[in-house]
């Protein structure tokens, strides 16, 4: 379910009017150059902020490099232009007849770095965003306004680019011979790529190599989770925010090689590459259009097809597992939206004509829940709620997002992690929005980030203020991993797990005004949830 992503509620929210046209124009000015690994690069400085976009971290990714690891990138001559941002990895629109939203090549595996101009006290931190959009779809391109968290956070905002669907998941016998044995790791492995070049090129932007904070939101938040699993990338970061992509329960959790490998074989046949003896090289052979429009290049039926693989080699481990065995113990702040399933039925009802109704709830609930199916539309009947869209929200909301985040919770408290758990409860379109209502899976995106894709974002009032708090609190988790900072609400840690007793608390985020919580586990009904099969 959390293939859902950012840039639907951005295509959403533009067409519902919450931005407008006429923004004041940014100051723009040449950037010094400066050398990183290939070469030298030019960026340009907008309203204060040091920007280098479209950078290469690894080689391209295209012919006998397709579905291979991540490859150093060649030297350039001369000085290469960073202005502009890089191509989308290949992908297709998430919803139908709607195409991809940027230019996409296999030459993509590129990093955008927005830094405050001039020098620091101090090396800054370093935040590294990890997008979302299902595995599938995505780009660093369109989460192109970090600029108040660099700026007022005094931080070092860095968003890499990696392979999605075919190209990053792509899990063959094959392919595990040729790599050593790792398979269907591809786009992690370039996300590693990207967090080892910023380790060793973090000095040109003053950013602090040994301080660097992952964070992501959907399948980027299911990322984070992945690379407490690796152990490859044990020492390229310090701290961890998860943003509804809980690591317990997650449809995108890393699986079984067995089962990626029929996964991938099914894949191959779709597209007239079912010859095992020239299996890898006809896949490599063919057009990215045409690998990207077979029957299950996106999914097969409700069940998403590209998700990473332990491998044993790259991925060693269950993400439960990664967070139980990291010895340093890393600090996270992790959380979910208080209607994460806004989104969801945006996507699969309304963007397709559909209005949810009674009948179509109960049909939702069945293929989701098999034999448990009675007992949650006797737990969520539809006559409790508003409507049958509500109902479907709250037990997707439920179900996907909440109690798995609360797992999760638990499992890094219990494990000696240093935690801090929230609920955003901001809606940006406001309660009553017909089509996305309250704060929807991505909702707090739209308070982190002031740009999506070059659109402003035009807070005023409470809101701007609430948005600047939510950037405090991030950027300072970066810079001393706790979100404490003087001024804001007290955000209560975790305490120390005994074994039993009460979960700790989540600090509910509102424009209104922000505060504790104790009572996360029993609105999301999460003792019920504990006992159904998902």
């Amino acid at each position: 379910m959390i293939r859902s992503i950012a840039r639907t509620a951005t295509a959403l929210t533009v067409a519902a009017g919450l931005w407008f046209a006429g923004a004041p124009a940014s100051v723009v000015a040449s950037a010094p150059e400066v050398f990183v690994t290939g070469g030298a690069i030019s960026g340009r400085v907008v309203d204060d902020i040091v920007e280098y976009f479209g950078i290469p971290f690894a080689a391209p990714t295209g012919g006998e490099a397709r579905f291979a690891p991540p490859r150093p990138v060649s030297p350039w001559p001369g000085v290469r232009p960073a202005q502009d941002h890089g191509p989308q990895c290949p992908q297709t629109g998430y919803l139908p007849g709607i195409p991809s939203l940027a230019p996409t090549g296999e030459d993509c595996l590129t990093i955008d770095i927005y830094a405050p101009d001039g020098a620091g006290a101090r090396p800054r931190p370093i935040m590294v965003f990890l997008h979302g959009g299902g595995y599938l779809d995505g780009s660093n391109s369109e989460y192109d306004g970090p600029t108040r968290m660099a700026a007022d956070g005094d931080v070092i905002v860095a968003i890499p680019n990696y392979r999605l669907g075919p190209f990053g998941f792509l899990a063959l016998p094959e392919l595990a011979a040729e790599s050593g044995g790792a398979v269907g790791t591809v786009a992690i492995q370039d996300q590693q790529a990207a967090l080892r070049w910023l380790r060793d090129n973090a000095h040109v932007f003053g950013g602090d190599p040994d301080n660097v904070t992952i964070f992501g939101e959907s399948a980027g938040a299911v990322s984070v989770c992945t690379h407490f699993a690796a152990p490859g990338s044990d020492d390229l970061f310090a701290k961890a925010i998860i943003q509804s992509g809980p690591c317990a329960q997650a449809p995108l959790a890393p699986g079984d090689r067995a089962d990626a490998f029929a996964r991938s074989q099914r894949y191959a046949d779709s597209v007239g590459c079912g010859d095992a003896a020239t299996r890898l090289a006809c896949l490599r052979a063919l057009p990215v259009a045409k690998l990207l429009d077979s029957p299950i290049a996106r999914a097969e039926g409700h069940d998403p097809i590209w998700f990473p693989v332990i491998d044993g080699v790259v991925i060693t481990r269950t993400l439960d597992a990664g967070l139980t065995g990291d010895a340093r113990k890393a600090p996270i702040l992790t959380g979910t939206t208080s209607a994460e399933g806004g989104l969801m039925v945006a996507e699969t009802d309304y963007a397709r004509g559909h209005i949810p109704d009674a009948a179509s709830y109960e049909r939702f609930v069945r293929e989701s829940f098999g034999a448990d199916a009675d007992r949650v539309l006797a737990r969520y009947p539809v006559d409790r709620f508003p409507s049958p869209a509500a109902a479907q929200i709250e037990v997707i909301t439920d179900s996907e997002l909440a109690c798995p985040a609360l797992s999760t919770s638990r499992t890094a408290r219990d494990a000696g992690h240093p935690l801090w758990q929230y609920e955003f409860d901001q809606a940006p379109l406001g309660d009553a929005n017909p089509v996305l209502p309250g704060a929807f899976h991505s909702a707090e995106l739209y308070y982190l980030f002031t740009r999506f894709m070059g659109v402003p974002v035009p807070w005023t009032g409470a809101s701007a203020a609430f948005a600047a708090q939510m950037q405090r609190w991030w950027t300072t988790f970066a810079h001393t991993g706790d979100p404490n900072a003087p001024g804001s609400p007290e955000w209560q840690a975790w305490p120390a797990s005994t074994g039993h007793g009460p979960d700790g608390s989540a600090l509910l985020m509102r424009a209104t005004g922000s505060g504790m919580t104790d009572d996360f586990a029993a609105r999301h009904d999460c003792a019920f949830w504990a006992d159904i099969d998902r």
